[in-house]
């Protein structure tokens, strides 16, 4: 997830994060340790929320992209073996 607050302000520096910014990036980071968590359900959800395109919402993955500035298709590219690989126990109950 550091990558992700690093590149947050396109590598500029800025003299601080608003309250609001930081709620915005721990969605974003919940999101992320859910994928990672290896929990089937919050894989699913984790994985729904970082591919859904739609921007309707403030805390969609697109609009906090787009209030930082931030290319989703390069972060879901960072991510693609995360959103591709369903935990063991998903693909038990699932297959």
């Amino acid at each position: 997830m550091k990558l992700l607050f690093g590149n947050a302000t396109g590598g500029r520096l800025r003299s601080s994060v608003t309250p609001e910014e930081r709620l915005l990036l721990a969605v974003v980071e919940s999101a992320y340790w859910d994928l990672r968590s290896g929990d089937p359900a919050r894989w699913q959800t984790a994985r729904n929320y970082f591919v859904t395109e739609q921007d309707e919402h403030t805390f969609s993955f697109a609009s906090i992209c787009q209030h930082f500035s931030w290319s989703p298709g390069s972060i879901r590219s960072q991510l693609a073996v995360l959103l591709q690989t369903r935990p063991a126990s998903a693909c038990m109950a699932a297959c």
